[in-house]
């Protein structure tokens, strides 16, 4: 509750809400614009894919009225969800240069916290380089069964879920941790900070609210790793 109460605080300061129009504007016009000349084309994409089975029962269940109906819910409701994992993307592209001033504003007004024996660059980029590899194959996985109802959902956001946890993460834990520190918590990461990250990408999944919040979740994460990780407490 603690550090809801300081991340909330820090948030909503003038710096917090300086950090996060920027990502957010730029995000939610990338979404807009995708929607507005993108939309149409990706759905009958989509569409023509789960429309024409080749299978005779296939054929059959898809005669019925009701079936048309669910094959459009369902590709509209993945073609959306493409497109705000893109814009999230861009969001998290744009967090990522925007991460050290973050850090700064938590740690000048609560922690005042110097690393020592900082990550290598080559380090942090190798862990992304494997991130994106593992990203990759679930990725590849979920494709096999995108049309498979619940399980292909399931997996692709399985997949984004990953890349959004680590990612996050790596983008921190690599800016303010010691090498040492960084390896343990990439080896062994407590349970909170997987809570914490599926809760952000479920919020995430809703398009302006999700934009809207991306500062936040690097704030609240901040403040998770310098108090669960390095055991420091705030000043008050």
């Amino acid at each position: 509750m603690q550090i809801l109460k300081l991340s909330l605080r820090d948030f909503f300061s003038k710096q917090g809400l300086s950090f996060t129009f920027l990502p957010f504007i730029l995000a939610f016009v990338f979404l807009v614009f995708s929607l507005v000349f993108f939309y149409d084309d990706l759905y009958a994409y989509i569409y023509s894919f789960i429309a024409n089975p080749e299978l005779s029962f296939l054929a059959w269940l898809y005669s019925f009225s009701f079936m048309q109906v669910l094959n459009k819910i369902f590709a509209f409701l993945i073609s959306l969800l493409l497109f705000n994992i893109l814009a999230l993307a861009l969001a998290l592209v744009i967090l990522a240069f925007l991460t050290p001033a973050v850090l700064r504003l938590v740690n000048s007004r609560h922690y005042s916290y110097e690393t020592k024996d900082g990550v290598s660059a080559f380090k942090a980029f190798f862990s992304l380089v494997f991130i994106f590899l593992k990203f990759a194959l679930l990725f590849v996985l979920a494709l096999f069964f995108i049309f498979v109802p619940f399980l292909g959902i399931f997996l692709l956001h399985l997949s984004f879920y990953y890349l959004f946890h680590k990612s996050l993460l790596l983008d921190l834990s690599s800016s303010m941790l010691s090498s040492q520190d960084f390896s343990n918590f990439n080896k062994s990461t407590p349970f909170i900070f997987y809570f914490s990250t599926l809760c952000f990408y479920l919020l995430s999944l809703l398009p302006i609210l999700g934009l809207f919040l991306q500062v936040f979740f690097l704030i609240f994460l901040a403040h998770l790793l310098y108090q669960k990780v390095l055991a420091l407490s705030p000043k008050e």
